[in-house]
């Protein structure tokens, strides 16, 4: 039975290897998830998911989206008018999408009235510690080392971060995505809660039509 004020998330079906990253992203022992793959894999579907789920366990959590302003490799975001709300809001986009496909309106706005909804782009983050929050950092493909590390090192008690990115859409020379999802890659990593977890073409589920594409695109991608 589904606890009071939980959010019913029992309408949506997870494909198998969703249902495996699903079980890694929402285990206790886990702290630190890079999701990598390309378009339409699901990377910040499963993300939210995640997050909502573990808020249905523990209402204190909140739940954190979080993204680089690169658009066409210029950072700053100064253009758009208005407040930081104003600004940053058309950057909320996939999350409002993904928070519309998964619940129904008294879900949303529970959420609304209780805040556990934020959204912060990543030129904010030095002196921050998140402590009982779930952390999506969607697009990190357009973030450098330098700024991934500022984002790991913000993690504190109760929290989890979901590192999601795509090396084929890099808006920046000097990602470093697939670099620190690599160098976490390895068995000791994910005994001490941080994983690395990988879709590929053959995951895309949002139109079969991108696992064509990818795969003509990655066509392009220099020899190794």
């Amino acid at each position: 039975m589904a606890k009071d004020n939980s959010l019913l998330l029992g309408h949506i079906e997870l494909t198998k290897k969703q249902k495996e990253f699903y079980d890694i992203m929402t285990d206790d022992k886990t702290r630190i998830v890079f999701v990598g793959g390309p378009a339409g894999t699901a990377k910040t579907f499963l993300s939210v998911y995640s997050a909502l789920d573990l808020y249905n366990s523990d209402k204190n959590l909140k739940i954190l989206y979080l993204r680089s302003v690169v658009e066409s490799a210029d950072r700053g975001i100064g253009f758009l008018k208005g407040d930081m709300d104003d600004k940053f809001g058309p950057y909320m986009a996939p999350l409002l999408d993904k928070i519309d496909e998964l619940l129904n309106k008294p879900e949303k706005d529970q959420l609304r009235n209780k805040k556990v909804l934020e959204a912060e782009p990543i030129n904010f983050l030095r002196g921050c510690t998140w402590r009982d929050k779930i952390v999506i950092v969607d697009e990190a493909q357009n973030m450098s080392v330098r700024e991934l590390t500022t984002v790991l090192t913000r993690i504190g008690r109760g929290s989890k971060l979901f590192i999601c990115g795509d090396s084929l859409q890099s808006d920046i020379r000097n990602s470093g995505f697939d670099k620190l999802m690599s160098l976490f890659g390895d068995e000791v990593s994910s005994k001490k809660g941080v994983c690395s977890v990988s879709f590929g073409k053959e995951d895309v589920i949002r139109d079969k039509i991108i696992s064509y594409l990818v795969e003509k695109i990655e066509l392009l991608a220099p020899k190794q």
